[in-house]
């Protein structure tokens, strides 16, 4: 059973957003108080849980990888695999009587990676002790924001290694590389209609606000919503009948963009998949010196670009 203090917690972080700051209000004291003590500090682990568990579900709102290529949710235990050009069925007519003809089907199978998204945070005792909610309700923005950006970092690294620069199929152009203010259709169009050719599916153009701004003279149509205000991410708008996803960037530890600010990428829906093992998150809190603590959570993850050497992504680079 959860403790007293957990209960109170949790129903804090399900309250209505306008009752919210209320109730937090009236029971900082004295969960702050109940953390500083011998008895709560045991129990870290468990609120560590509870709150990753909303950090994690927080992220998963706002995660805009789905929007581009297939999401999916296995059980913890199982292997997921991607299937498909399922091909040697044979429909057809013939005289009465005749031979009917079997066909073999012949299919494509791959299993799916499977690896952690993880996230470590560092937290004094004292931040607890002297601004309870104050300092959870960083810590879970703070994590959302970075376990958001993790699936399209992963994403990120995948198509620049599947494509680069003057990869075609067929004799079909899958990449470009144009000057920076003399993109024209006749650099884009070409390229969306082979991954349109190859995806059979739902095709995307992907990139920054900044990138995508060089298609506004060519084809970009956008929505009637982005004119009241500006998405940080999402769906904005079309280019001659595809849906434009506007990637928010940010920084690596290193300070440099995750997102490159020159490229534009066509995404096929069938182009890879990102896979979720369970629905549960791991959490952990270690302890650190100088009365430090390490808070910990995972989730089993897996992303592959499977469709990349079937065409189903294109690259645009303006130099």
């Amino acid at each position: 059973m959860p403790s007293k203090a957990l209960q109170t917690i949790t129903k804090v972080l399900n309250a209505p957003e306008d009752q919210r700051q209320n109730l937090m209000d009236r029971t900082d004291a004295q969960l702050a108080q109940w953390y500083s003590t011998p008895s709560g500090r045991l129990e870290l682990e468990e609120l560590a849980y509870v709150l990753m568990g909303f950090a994690w579900a927080d992220a998963m709102k706002q995660d805009i990888v789905p929007l581009i290529i297939e999401s999916k949710t296995v059980g913890l235990d199982e292997i997921d695999y991607m299937e498909e050009d399922l091909r040697g069925l044979q429909a057809y007519w013939q005289g009465t009587g005749g031979e009917i003809v079997a066909g073999i089907i012949r299919n494509q199978r791959e299993r799916m990676p499977r690896e952690e998204m993880a996230i470590a945070i560092d937290l004094h005792d004292d931040q607890i002790r002297t601004s309870f909610w104050g300092t959870l309700s960083d810590l879970r923005s703070h994590a959302a924001d970075k376990m958001r950006l993790l699936p399209m970092e992963k994403l990120i690294q995948l198509v620049a290694r599947a494509l680069p620069a003057g990869t075609t199929i067929d004799g079909d152009p899958l990449t470009a590389v144009v000057p920076l203010g003399t993109l024209a259709d006749s650099d884009v169009d070409p390229i969306q209609r082979a991954v349109l050719r190859y995806s059979k599916a739902g095709v995307s153009f992907v990139g920054t606000q900044h990138a995508l701004f060089n298609l506004a003279d060519i084809g970009l149509v956008y929505g009637d919503n982005v004119s009241a205000e500006l998405f940080r991410t999402g769906i904005i708008g079309q280019y001659k009948g595809s849906n434009v996803v506007v990637v928010e960037n940010s920084t690596d530890f290193f300070g440099d963009d995750i997102m490159p600010e020159n490229e534009i990428w066509i995404v096929g829906q069938n182009a890879g998949r990102l896979t979720y093992y369970g629905n549960q998150v791991k959490t952990q809190v270690l302890a650190r010196s100088g009365f430090n603590k390490q808070w910990e959570s995972a989730r089993d993850a897996g992303m592959s670009l499977f469709g990349a050497e079937a065409g189903r992504i294109g690259r645009i680079v303006l130099s």
